[in-house]
Order: C-alpha cells, then sequence, then structure tokens
C-alpha cells in the first residue's frame, strides 16, 4: 500500500509559515496579540490536507490493483491484474530529486487508463504491479489455479485486511475465504 509522496502537502505548509509570519508582524506591529488566532485557519487547512493524503492509498494486491480516496465518502476504483494492457511512469526533474512521480495504468474497461498521482518511489510500484501481473499469469496457468497451500493463510488474512478497510465487502471476503480453503482440503 502506497500514500502520496509527502510533498503534496508543501503548498500548505507555505501557507502556514506565511501567514504566521505576517499574523506575527501584525500583531507585533499592532501590539495587538489576538492577531495570532487567525493562524488557526491555515493551521486547520494543513490538518485537512494531512487527512486527505492518509485517506488516499494506492494498493497493489495479488489479483488487482486499487486507488481508495476520500475522507467523508470514499471513492474506490480497481483494476483486476489480468486486466491491465500497460503499466508506466511518469517523473518530471523534480519528481527524480525528491523521488515522486506519477503512474499510469491502460486497462481492457471503459475507463481506459488510471493515473496515480505524485507516488513516492513510482519505478517501485510499477514494478511492483508488472510483478504481482507477471506471478497473477503464471498461476492462472497452473489446473486449479491459485496460490500454494501454504500461501492460503496469508491470503485470508490479506482479503480480512481488504475488508477492514472497506475494500472488499464481506460478501467478496466469505466467496473469496471459502474458495481458499476449499483448496486446502
Amino acid at each position: 500500500m502506497a500514500h502520496q509522496h509527502f510533498l503534496v502537502l508543501a503548498r500548505a505548509v507555505v501557507i502556514n509559515i506565511a501567514a504566521l509570519a505576517i499574523l506575527l508582524a501584525l500583531s507585533l506591529q499592532l501590539k495587538k496579540l489576538w492577531f495570532l488566532y487567525f493562524g488557526l485557519a491555515p493551521l486547520a487547512f494543513l490538518l485537512w490536507e494531512m487527512l486527505v493524503r492518509r485517506r488516499r492509498e494506492y494498493i497493489v494486491t495479488n489479483r488487482r490493483v486499487v486507488k481508495q480516496e476520500g475522507v467523508f465518502s470514499i471513492t474506490s476504483f480497481d483494476a483486476p491484474l489480468d486486466k491491465i494492457n500497460n503499466v508506466f511512469h511518469e517523473q518530471s526533474l523534480l519528481g527524480r530529486m525528491f523521488r515522486y512521480g506519477n503512474v499510469g495504468l491502460e486497462t481492457a474497461s471503459e475507463q481506459g487508463m488510471t493515473m496515480f498521482y505524485r507516488v513516492p518511489d513510482p519505478v517501485g510500484f510499477k514494478n511492483c504491479i508488472v510483478h504481482q501481473r507477471e506471478v497473477y499469469g503464471s498461476l492462472s496457468g497452473i489446473k486449479g489455479g491459485g496460490a500454494a497451500r501454504e500461501d492460503i493463510p496469508r491470503l485470508i488474512e490479506s482479503l480480512a485486511s481488504l475488508r477492514e478497510r472497506n475494500i472488499i465487502s464481506a460478501e467478496e471476503f466469505e466467496t473469496k475465504k471459502r474458495a481458499l480453503l476449499e483448496k486446502i482440503q
């Protein structure tokens, strides 16, 4: 799982520093310290941006790639690994210096292309998707398709984690869990 790079908070930090400098100068000039209370608004903006960043998740599982975001209402996009046609990344000079960039997926769906913006280590994120796609492709060719017996408990734990984060429904969890447990027997 990945979140956006911490530099997405740079704008809010700069606003806070500028507001603090201006308010401090005003309060000292006018000798009214209550001007500093106006600094709470930019601070609230910074806290909001931190929450938004924290709630924007980019997840790669052994079956799909998920983009989930939202604070009050949550939107989610997921692409099954077998429907991904192409994975690419873009990095500006600044992105290369601070190790962030964008990763894109071209899928066989109506949406076509999905972008994951300002991802830390975009090459690593892209390679993770490509690796999972290759593993998924090799496993789907095996009769009975799926994981080895020793991987099944780990897969169930991963599914439980996805259910807890509302990425999959409880019904999807139970269906997939049942299918995995049938492979053990």
